[in-house]
């Protein structure tokens, strides 16, 4: 039975991408810190949502979910989509723990959940969740920004180690999303973060993304792009509007919403 994996499953991106993944039928492994809103969509989707409460950043973690896997099924996806943009906060400020615990969730915890997954995941594809903050610095974002640069070069390095076993890995970039960690963002200092007020104002215009239109996203690049394509590029949420969006009307004309 194939089965996928999403981490950060209970809120924001990571629940909607498990709704539109078992809407289609498959089996989703919903991976989260807080057992309730796993719980929650559990209920939703009941025998095709699992619950797993685990954290991405530990080893304990990382191999409570490589258990819920198990040895029988195959590994069809698996989404890297936990993150943190915490500590927000200047250079000068940043203490080696801070950066510690930062680096163990946004690039530990994807490295070493796909490095102990590999088995499971023979003919299945990998997606990383980037950012800008990966090609761009930002003042007060310094650990994010190191830890997305750093992901996005650990994306192209699977890329050319996991060719010859059939595992395809991709990376996309979701923009501006409405999320608990935009809201974390905005109520920033700008003392901490100096570009805050862009965030405001695209908050306050509503320029924000929904976590349904990023997870219908990701879904056309699991589901709708050839392989070669799909680890090809990192994926920018902007450049193939069109593409995704006529992808989700689809579902939804399938579904009868």
């Amino acid at each position: 039975m194939d089965v996928a994996v999403v981490t950060g499953g209970g809120t924001g991106i990571g629940r909607a991408l498990c709704s539109i993944l078992a809407e289609r039928g498959m089996s989703v492994l919903a991976v989260g810190r807080r057992a309730e809103p796993l719980q929650v969509l559990a209920t939703e989707f009941p025998g095709r949502v699992e619950p797993v409460v685990a954290d991405v950043a530990t080893p304990a973690g990382r191999e409570t979910i490589a258990s819920a896997v198990g040895t029988g099924r195959r590994l069809r996806f698996l989404v890297h989509n936990a993150g943190t943009i915490a500590p927000i906060g200047l250079l000068q400020a940043l203490t080696p723990e801070a950066l510690r615990d930062h680096l163990a969730t946004n690039l530990e915890g994807p490295l070493f959940l796909s490095q102990r997954l590999l088995p499971q995941l023979s003919g299945g594809r990998i997606l990383h969740l980037s950012s800008g903050a990966a090609h761009h610095a930002y003042a007060g974002w310094g650990p994010y920004c190191m830890g997305k640069a750093a992901l996005h070069m650990l994306y192209q390095v699977w890329r050319e180690e996991l060719g010859d076993r059939g595992i395809r890995i991709g990376s996309a970039r979701p923009g501006v999303v409405d999320t608990p960690m935009q809201a974390l963002i905005r109520a920033t200092p700008a003392r901490e973060f100096p570009g805050v007020g862009r965030f405001l104002r695209l908050h306050q215009e509503n320029q924000l993304r929904s976590p349904t239109d990023v997870a219908h996203f990701l879904a056309w690049l699991l589901l709708a792009v050839d392989d070669g394509r799909f680890e090809a590029v990192e994926w920018d949420i902007g450049a193939c509007e069109d593409a995704w969006r006529a992808f989700a009307k689809q579902e939804r004309t399938h579904q009868g919403r």
